[in-house]
């Protein structure tokens, strides 16, 4: 294999992709600081009818822990929170299996005989946190 400026272009495009999903995971850590408030409060009360004529609500719903329970916003914000969970597993699968086969190419690159990984991280031991069985339960 020779050298070749498309490598260089390669590890620099890596570099900033890790560096642009550092940025977008310390904002969703920003995000789940507040989201953490958020689906434990109670939800905002409109200020007008639902009708749309513009007279203020005079009472709230009889039963206050229904109206928290079938909350629009508060549905929107658990069904985000467990899309992320999803999608975010998903993604820290493809990082270590990725992380994982560049060890693995580094190692031989120096000559040594790489060890095939289990796919546990350095940070975790798993990447399943749902209660689900994982491969280390089989």
């Amino acid at each position: 294999m020779t050298y070749s400026s498309e490598h260089v272009e390669e590890v620099q495009h890596l570099t900033t992709l890790a560096d642009e999903i550092r940025c977008d995971l310390a904002e969703m850590d920003r995000l789940l600081s507040i989201y953490d408030d958020a689906v434990t409060m109670p939800g905002r009360t409109p200020d007008m009818d639902a009708d749309g004529t513009g007279r203020k609500a005079s009472t709230g719903p009889s039963r206050p822990t229904e109206r928290v329970a079938l909350d629009e916003a508060r549905t929107a914000l658990q069904h985000e929170l467990a899309t992320g969970i999803e999608y975010l597993t998903r993604a820290r699968a493809y990082v270590l299996g990725t992380t994982a086969a560049m060890d693995r190419a580094l190692l031989r690159w120096e000559g040594e005989e790489p060890v095939l990984s289990t796919g546990e991280s350095p940070c975790s031991s798993s990447l399943d946190r749902s209660g689900r069985p994982t491969n280390e339960a089989i």
